[in-house]
């Protein structure tokens, strides 16, 4: 059998099998038994009939189509082993010569190969933003607006900085209704704080002194920057109607560190305060350095990537839509119906997306190559117990158990994402000591890990934020 290999884009490889004669032959007086089984010939057995008298009774033609599928079958799996090639998805026939010798042409998806270049010559930089006191006072307000107690007025009186009010809220911009509804139908009540900064300041200040009943109409210019993008440098107008008023009592400052079960002062509750909001801007820092040097990465990067790969991607993406929707009683079916879409068009319209993070993901696997990076056994332990830490005492001999069977890949995993994580900041950031690995220093480029599961490191994520209030500030 002879076999020559042709490197196709996309990371195809064309394999050309010729087939020697007596191979060819055998594969024939197969073929003419199993057509004599099939479909015996008067005066033989069935499966006895000679092959010149099948050959003669059914044609050359039918006999090398019956022999075809069998012969392409294992010369195809001797070739795979003979050249030492790995699918990475299903090859496929391009074609046929029956002539003799028998020839035949499939193209099989191999894995794909991935040239990162300098990535350590890519720089991205860390700006931490500095917690400002007015920032700490916000986050110090909504740890003390947790133990709000809600107090109906004994005597009506008209509406104060402070109350907790219900309302009819009519928002108007441009002169025609925010939100859309019947012509009789009233607009949806909702509950308002009645505190300075929280609402739009024409509503805020209209609010105050008002009566339960009474009716007022707030005109007001929005801001370039406000959160909902639909007023945004818009002339708005807040009918109002006061349904009702209720006083907000606050915990005084030094009962709040008890109500928030926390040992220590106000100060101590505060600085505990000031560190979690510096650690959340730290990491909020870090995912944009992140971000950075991960498509500064990819637009350096050249890839061949086979189509299966991205596609199959593409079709993991649509499975988790699919759960994501039923969680809510909603079917992939009654979805794609909603979206006016077969299945084809969403995973074809979910590709550049999968194209993209299969590259993020080829990509970063090649650093952690060419880095050196991996998990040893002590770091594996050592994380085990980390998380064994969170589990009763009762519990830990089970759960111990678990890590260490069921969920060892994936804690192992995230032992190494936390490292390339680290590796990746310090590269960008301009501060890397020399890899562990001297592939790192350069070489071919060597054919990247077939698997393209989402790489944790990875911080650019579709995200769903809660739409917020016309009218809050």
């Amino acid at each position: 059998m002879k076999v020559t290999t042709e490197k196709l884009p996309q990371s195809l490889l064309a394999l050309q099998i010729e087939l020697d004669k007596e191979r060819f032959e055998r594969g024939l007086d197969q073929a003419a038994r199993r057509l004599s089984q099939k479909y015996p010939v008067h005066g033989f057995r069935p499966g006895k009939a000679p092959r010149f008298i099948i050959e003669r009774t059914f044609g050359r033609e039918s006999l090398i189509e019956e022999a075809s599928e069998d012969l392409i079958n294992k010369a195809f799996r001797d070739a795979l082993k003979q050249e030492k090639i790995e699918p990475v998805g299903p090859a496929s026939l391009q074609g046929i010569s029956s002539a003799e010798p028998f020839t035949f042409t499939i193209h099989v998806p191999v894995p794909p190969t991935v040239d990162v270049g300098d990535y350590r010559a890519i720089h991205a930089p860390l700006e931490i933003e500095p917690i400002t006191e007015e920032q700490l006072d916000r986050a110090m307000d909504v740890i003390r607006e947790r133990h709000v107690v809600l107090k109906e007025l004994a005597e009506p009186r008209p509406v104060q900085e402070g109350d907790q009010i219900r309302v009819r809220l009519d928002t108007i911009v441009e002169g025609e209704p925010l939100e859309e509804r019947d012509e009789n139908e009233e607009p949806a009540e909702q509950t308002l704080d009645v505190v300075p900064g929280r609402l739009v300041d024409e509503l805020y200040a209209g609010l105050l002194g008002m009566q339960v009943g009474e009716r007022r109409e707030m005109v007001a210019q929005m801001s370039e920057d406000h959160a909902n993008e639909q007023v945004r440098g818009k002339e708005v107008t807040f009918k109002v109607e006061l349904l009702g008023i209720q006083e907000r009592l606050l915990p005084d400052w030094e009962d709040v560190p008890t109500l928030e079960n926390f040992e220590g002062s106000l100060e101590d509750l505060r600085a505990k305060t000031r560190a979690e909001l510096e650690q959340t801007a730290r990491n909020a820092a870090e995912r944009q350095t992140l971000d950075s040097y991960i498509d500064q990465l990819v637009t350096q990067t050249s890839f061949d990537i086979p189509e299966v790969m991205v596609r199959e991607l593409a079709e993991s993406l649509l499975q988790e839509q699919e759960r994501q929707f039923a969680r809510y009683g909603i079917t992939l079916e009654q979805m794609l119906e909603f979206r006016g879409q077969s299945r084809d068009d969403a995973i074809e319209a979910l590709m550049p997306d999968a194209e993209r993070q299969t590259k993020i993901n080829l990509a970063l696997r090649e650093i952690v190559r060419r880095e050196g990076l991996e998990t040893t056994e002590a770091e594996l332990v050592s994380e085990m117990d980390r998380l064994l830490i969170d589990y009763e005492a009762e519990d830990r001999a089970n759960v111990a158990q678990i890590l260490r069977t069921q969920l060892r890949s994936t804690v192992a995993n995230a032992v190494l994402d936390r490292k390339l994580r680290e590796r990746l900041l310090v590269i960008a950031t301009g501060t890397a000591l020399e890899p562990e690995s001297p592939a790192a220093t350069g070489g071919e480029p060597a054919p990247a890990a077939t698997e393209a599961e989402p790489v944790p490191v990875t911080t650019t994520a579709a995200t769903a934020e809660t739409p917020r209030s016309t009218a809050e500030a």
